[in-house]
């Protein structure tokens, strides 16, 4: 059986990562872990390649009720956007972004950025705090659109995968929380040249297959089991 995450961070840093009870700063042992988890999951996934980073993709619908979408509420980046075509019998058209400054146009019969339901456009504009999606023609009950991006899952201790992330980079995401707990490690023991060394031999061995995973010239090995 494959080992937990809280295991796996427990193996490589001591910090136990599977107890329930207060650590040294008040938080749960588990809380502190997951959250390192999730920071981990979220750095791995802005640094992987293309091909990598579509595994992580997630859709979001825009419809009637829900014609725009602000990006904030993605949290990843989008990846393309396509809208259908027709109430009925109509195909997944790609929009074609543009940019922002002409955007508007895309509701001009005049303009080189006019948009149709077969040439669909969308494009984002920024307003105060928030980054507009907005898809032209608009979408409706029967023509949708959808909104493909970039999705961060969440991670827990107990788990020993992770939904919609790719299979080669999973074992990064306890290496990398397991730098974070070492980092921690080192406010409240003593003896700082042991996880001082721990530090630098686990940050050079996630560099290492980060780069692996940019490049394609290293293929990591998949974690331990149990």
């Amino acid at each position: 059986m494959a080992w937990d995450f809280g295991a796996q961070i427990n193996a490589l840093t001591g910090f136990d990562a599977n107890l329930d009870s207060a650590s040294e700063e008040g938080e749960d042992y588990t809380t502190l872990a997951n959250q390192w988890l999730n920071d981990a999951a979220k750095e791995i996934i802005n640094m992987l390649p293309p091909l990598l980073k579509e595994k992580c993709t997630t859709e979001t619908t825009l419809n009637h009720s829900a014609t725009t979408i602000d990006l904030d509420t993605l949290g990843g980046e989008v990846l393309y956007v396509n809208r259908l075509s027709a109430d009925s019998g109509g195909s997944r058209i790609p929009c074609r972004k543009v940019p922002s400054m002409y955007g508007e146009l895309s509701n001009d019969s005049n303009s080189l950025y006019k948009a149709s339901v077969t040439d669909p456009v969308y494009w984002i504009l920024s307003s105060g705090d928030a980054a507009i999606l907005n898809v032209i023609p608009t979408p409706t009950a029967n023509q949708t659109a959808i909104v493909y991006h970039v999705g961060y899952p969440t991670v827990d201790h107990s788990h020993s995968d992770i939904a919609n992330f790719p299979d080669e980079a999973e074992y990064l995401v306890p290496l990398r929380a397991a730098i974070t707990a070492v980092e921690y490690k080192l406010n409240f023991e003593e003896d700082v040249e042991l996880y001082t060394n721990m530090l630098g031999a686990l940050k050079a061995q996630y560099q290492e297959a980060v780069l692996g995973l940019q490049t394609g010239s290293i293929i990591p090995q998949q974690r331990g089991k149990q």
